[in-house]
């Protein structure tokens, strides 16, 4: 998961794209830091949309795996509204407001940075739900390693052929731009520029934008992939070779076996255990488990030791961070200021409680046993 957005935040070196996400940020920060704002942006996408659901905007974090996404998507949604919220910011009686609302107005009116923002949207559409599913409880690594893989082909492929996607993000900028009174056109290019892109034909604007900021996102943000979850990281996840639905012969699945070999018995029982395993899946009618924890319980642990401590081990592999930061969320919900004189042991009972709500031996006879059995300094006479 942090290796996921790590490839987001690293893979947006491109020149418009990087200024764009700075447009956003500021655009956000300048809504979000007053009520006012906030209220007039929500009477400005009641009048423009009124079935929007959203009516606010998403701060750009750069730590936080899905509220990056949500940020572009969103902004690109409320477009519209902001441009007629800022607009009319142009008219406020403060000078602070005026004065910010007509430079952010300017930063938007640029075509680059309206390609850019649909050309991020697009890409932060296909991450998504990547994202989203790596925030799981229960997804185990043959789960995200198929959801990255099916991710990495969808960015390949519009990599390959990128003209539908080129011509989708031309056709919205050019329908935010008519609001904006701009037309959607590359920059002059010179014949020769060491300063700035010139790259691809400067009389098409398609061809322009997409060698100069489409391809460069997409190839950026696929080389992060890659190279993140490469042949380092595809040695662990070998050990989907042992799931049913995905069952590979021994010569693939050696080297990752040997690597655990520590937990296992002799190489050759392993290697048996495992003819067995194919064995067992060759001709089964039932449906082939595709997850780790699934096959665990379809394996005979007493038949097959060895494998099923393989698929323990592949069911155990950290795939997220989502448990940790569920903690750390509770902490800060739980650290208020009237508690603030409550002991640390005091502080980890609150916050496992609000993790751990359906606990079925946590009740209210079992708390009072407990309770019974503490010293007390006083005793109360009925």
């Amino acid at each position: 998961m942090h290796a996921l957005n790590l490839c987001a935040a690293a893979g947006c070196k491109q020149r418009d794209v990087q200024n764009c996400m700075t447009t956003v940020k500021t655009v956000t920060s300048f809504f979000n830091m007053s009520a006012k704002r906030v209220d007039a942006l929500k009477r400005k996408v009641r009048e423009k949309e009124p079935e929007q659901p959203r009516k606010r905007l998403v701060t750009l974090c750069e730590t936080r795996f899905l509220e990056r996404h949500d940020s572009i998507i969103v902004f690109c949604e409320l477009l519209p509204a902001v441009i007629m919220c800022l607009e009319e910011m142009q008219s406020w009686h403060s000078s602070d407001t005026r004065s910010r609302a007509a430079q952010l107005l300017g930063s938007l009116r640029s075509p680059s940075f309206l390609v850019a923002l649909f050309a991020l949207e697009v890409v932060s559409a296909a991450l998504l739900p990547v994202s989203r599913a790596l925030q799981a409880k229960s997804i185990d690594v043959a789960t995200a390693a198929q959801g990255l893989d099916a991710c990495i082909e969808t960015l390949q492929r519009w990599r390959d052929e990128p003209e539908e996607q080129v011509a989708n993000i031309l056709r919205r900028a050019d329908a935010v731009a008519d609001d904006l009174g701009v037309t959607i056109a590359p920059p002059r290019c010179p014949a020769r520029a060491t300063h700035r892109a010139n790259a691809g034909n400067c009389g098409d604007r398609a061809s322009y934008y997409r060698v100069n900021c489409f391809l460069p996102l997409l190839s950026g943000t696929l080389e992060q992939m890659r190279a993140r979850f490469g042949q380092n990281q595809q040695v662990s996840l070998k050990l989907c070779g042992l799931l049913p639905a995905q069952l590979k012969p021994w010569t693939e699945v050696e080297a990752v076996i040997l690597r655990y070999r520590q937990f296992l018995d002799n190489e050759e029982v392993v290697k048996a255990e495992h003819s067995i395993w194919l064995s067992m899946w060759e001709d089964a009618e039932e449906e082939r488990p595709g997850c780790a924890v699934a096959a665990l319980e379809k394996c005979p642990q007493q038949l097959l030791p060895n494998i099923s401590v393989l698929l323990q081990i592949l069911a155990a592999l950290p795939v997220s961070t989502a448990e940790p930061e569920r903690f750390f969320s509770r902490v800060n919900l739980a650290a208020t200021a009237i508690r603030a004189s409550m002991s640390e042991e005091r502080l980890e009972a609150i916050c496992l409680l609000q993790v751990y709500r359906r606990c079925p031996d946590l009740t209210v006879e079992t708390v009072l046993q407990e309770f019974s059995k503490k010293p007390r300094k006083k005793t109360f006479v009925l």
